[in-house]
């Protein structure tokens, strides 16, 4: 059973940095760079679990420090500055902010404080609804709890399964307030991207 890291509504959102008038281009670049090792990161890894199909712990230990050592910076950039803005950083800058907070797993009452932060930078036009709901939902499935949205899932015998989901029967609603296709329509891409081809 393998657990999806399910970021598609980030891909390629903080690779591809267009010219943008931004208040702060420090903040901004140093965003970016930090996201730029992160996916360095996770590409390494991708390559050695391709090379090997098996987890390699060294990687993983140093994936985990450099989260951590994300985490850390993006917790004093936020004490000082509040989460960042589009209209600080650009699209790309929040995008960068948002994969930071999804990758500290190793630090989930952080994660968790930032769930609201994102609700109301949502409302605000400054992140993604889809950021909101994996945040939400990766916090949930962490603490064991449903999740809400239905964006975590698993890869069970080359099938995927969406995590449990909490009053399933309105989530489609709740994923529509927050811009999101139907579940069903989600779980269709899911399975082209992820699931075996049956024999």
């Amino acid at each position: 059973m393998t657990k999806l890291v399910l970021l598609l509504a980030l891909a390629g959102s903080v690779t591809e940095v267009r010219a943008q008038a931004v208040a702060d281009t420090v903040l901004r670049r140093e965003l970016l760079e930090h996201v730029a090792k992160d996916q360095a990161m996770r590409d390494t890894l991708a390559t050695a679990l391709r090379a090997t199909g098996t987890f390699p712990e060294a990687i993983g230990r140093r994936m985990l420090a450099l989260d951590s050592a994300n985490t850390r910076w993006l917790k004093a950039v936020i004490l000082q500055h509040g989460w960042p803005t589009r209209a600080q950083v650009g699209k790309e800058g929040t995008d960068a902010a948002c994969l930071i907070v999804q990758h500290a797993v190793h630090d989930l009452d952080f994660m968790e404080q930032m769930v609201p932060v994102l609700e109301q930078a949502q409302r605000a036009g400054d992140v993604e609804g889809s950021q909101v709901a994996m945040l939400a939902d990766r916090v949930a499935t962490h603490r064991g709890r449903r999740q809400r949205y239905g964006t975590d899932a698993r890869i069970v015998d080359g099938r995927v399964i969406i995590d449990p989901i909490d009053d399933s029967a309105h989530v489609d609603q709740r994923r529509a307030r927050l811009g999101l296709p139907p579940l069903a329509a989600y779980k269709r891409v899911l399975d082209s991207v992820y699931a075996k081809a049956s024999p």
